[in-house]
């Protein structure tokens, strides 16, 4: 009698595992869209973020840069850092990169 007792409860375990291993994929499954999903709004935000200060530096006057070749440097490197965001944005978001600007180096 025991042995019958638990030789049903495997078959109930079994019957049980194969009728919640869809649902358990299904959730899987879900939980790589929603991080597909975040990862696209995160380009996507990004994306924004990099035009955004791209049109507000080609809005301020020259002075501002000090001269044309500064100015077409710094929106150069944020076109540079959106074109690598298209292209590759794991590349974009593993080594993130700041502006420098013109440093100096010490003699």
């Amino acid at each position: 009698m025991k042995t019958m007792l638990s030789f049903s409860r495997i078959i109930v375990c079994l019957i049980a595992l194969f009728l919640l291993a869809p649902f358990a994929g299904a959730q899987e499954t879900e939980a790589t869209q929603n991080q597909a999903l975040s990862q696209e709004d995160k380009i996507a935000a990004e994306k924004v973020r990099l035009e955004a200060k791209i049109a507000e530096l080609e809005e301020k006057p020259l002075e501002y840069f000090g001269s044309q070749k500064n100015k077409r440097t710094r929106v150069g490197f944020y076109k540079y850092r959106l074109e690598t965001l298209m292209q590759d944005p794991d590349k974009y978001f593993s080594e993130p990169e700041e502006y420098e600007g013109n440093i100096k180096t010490p003699e």
